[in-house]
């Protein structure tokens, strides 16, 4: 049996589980058909700027708002109100900074040098473009200047029309300010600490360009790109050791070298799927629920108490674990058979460090894992105890849950119960786990019963 003495005080939040009403919400989506999401109006997502650079702030100053022509990625059900003050006009100031493009991504130059300017370092102007979610641009109302005289830094944006240049110095349309320059602006390294030492300007600007590429335009060319980017990833970071292992650059690596690899392991069926019984004893009390799992891992998921580095990955470029969905009930003649919009209220999800495109995987008998479930999927008379459980969110999560206007209700809220599972050699999984917290213990058995799954439904 393996112990957790105190286990609910160190938990922690992660963006796999971004809270219950943020899952819920993606689950029905998957669910819904594309001509209620019609109906509703996507929000809408900029296509990520192509232009790429290090610059130095040699002055900053204003200039008016000009159209850009910038793509979005998605459309958008969202009109402005009458009078709507948010919104910038032709005429609006937004902050700007004359620079020097000290490094500039091969394909921009081109572009340059196609209008005139050759020189290695030129001057350019920036312009900060924030938008909303219906992408059109937004009054600056940030308390933090866009830029400081004299800071290097690294942006990403996009060259403005010709005949938006000012007497003849191209001006570069940053939409995403709050994340340039970098790394004053520490947006790209949102889940570093705030005291966190950043990867350098250059360091950001080597490896985008090195990743930078078109969007694919089918499945085919999709797969090839996430292939490319792979091997450049590795190469950049077994080149560049010390910056790979500070963010955002450790993220960006870790993205682009697993991306391929989990479509691999999240295509075949895992063998840790089937339908599984919870028996939850606190203080000689007993109580006991059902779930049935996907046939498939659902989401990536990593040990939360071991810290994973970039030269780890090198080592071993494979997914650390993953997620399976399951569907709760209450007892063993109601487990789900195919999933709904009713079960999303009493979800499952079992994360374990299961490494299918990891050579010698199968032999591995001792899995650390995690079983996380929204309360509703468990006897009511167990809900006391299991908050305890539930990780306070983070500071991202709880400005994230705030612009959704979406409280989560208890019936919501997730648990978390790290376990071990154990596999034995004729199909059997089982875990058997005692966490303690504030002097409760509390004992939950996880028992396989059978190898029946749910077809996952993404």
């Amino acid at each position: 049996m393996d112990r957790y003495p105190q286990t609910g005080v160190t938990l922690r939040t992660t963006s796999q589980s971004l809270i219950a009403g943020a899952l819920l919400s993606a689950a029905a989506i998957l669910l819904a058909s594309s001509s209620s999401l019609q109906a509703e109006g996507l929000r809408c997502t900029l296509v990520p700027g192509k232009t790429l650079a290090v610059v130095r702030v040699e002055q900053d100053t204003t200039l008016p708002v000009a159209a850009s022509g910038i793509a979005p990625m998605s459309s958008s059900g969202i009109r402005s109100g009458v009078g709507d003050s948010m919104l910038a006009t032709p005429t609006t100031p937004m902050p700007a900074a004359r620079v020097r493009l000290l490094r500039l991504d091969s394909a921009s130059r081109a572009i340059l040098a196609g209008w005139g300017i050759t020189d290695s370092q030129p001057f350019a102007f920036i312009r900060a473009a924030p938008y909303r979610a219906d992408c059109r641009t937004v009054r600056w109302t940030d308390s933090i200047p866009f830029v400081e005289p004299g800071e290097v830094g690294y942006i990403r944006g996009n060259i403005a029309p010709r005949e938006q240049w000012i007497g003849g110095v191209p001006v570069l349309i940053i939409p995403e300010a709050w994340r340039y320059p970098y790394p004053r602006r520490r947006g790209l390294a949102f889940r570093a600490a705030p005291d966190a030492v950043l990867a350098s300007a250059d360091a950001m600007f080597e490896l985008e360009a090195a990743l930078n590429m078109d969007r694919p335009i089918d499945a085919e060319t999709g797969s090839s790109t996430d292939s490319v980017k792979r091997t450049r990833a590795l190469s950049w970071a077994r080149a560049n050791p010390a910056a790979s292992e500070l963010e955002p650059v450790r993220t960006l690596v870790r993205q682009a070298v697993l991306n391929p690899d989990w479509e691999v392991a999240s295509r075949f069926p895992s063998r840790l799927r089937g339908s599984y019984r919870v028996s939850v004893d606190v203080n000689g009390e007993r109580n006991t629920w059902f779930f049935r799992t996907h046939d498939r891992p659902g989401y990536s998921w990593r040990r939360p108490d071991v810290a994973h580095t970039t030269a780890d990955l090198l080592t071993s470029p494979n997914v650390a674990g993953y997620s399976l969905v399951g569907y709760a009930s209450a007892s063993p003649d109601s487990i789900p058979t195919s999933p709904s919009k009713e079960l999303l209220r009493s979800m499952v999800w079992l994360g374990t460090t299961d490494r299918p495109t990891m050579p010698g995987n199968d032999a591995r008998r001792v899995l650390p894992g995690m079983l996380e479930f929204t309360l509703l999927a468990a006897p009511e008379s167990l809900w006391d105890v299991l908050e305890a459980f539930v990780p306070r969110p983070s500071a991202l999560d709880s400005a994230m849950m705030a612009r959704l206007q979406r409280p989560i209700v208890r019936s919501q809220r997730q648990p978390r119960l790290p376990l071990t599972l154990r596999l034995d050699g004729r199909g059997g999984v089982r875990a058997d786990t005692t966490l303690t917290i504030a002097g409760r213990s509390m004992r939950i058995v996880l028992e396989r019963l059978d190898t029946l799954s749910v077809k996952r439904p993404f």
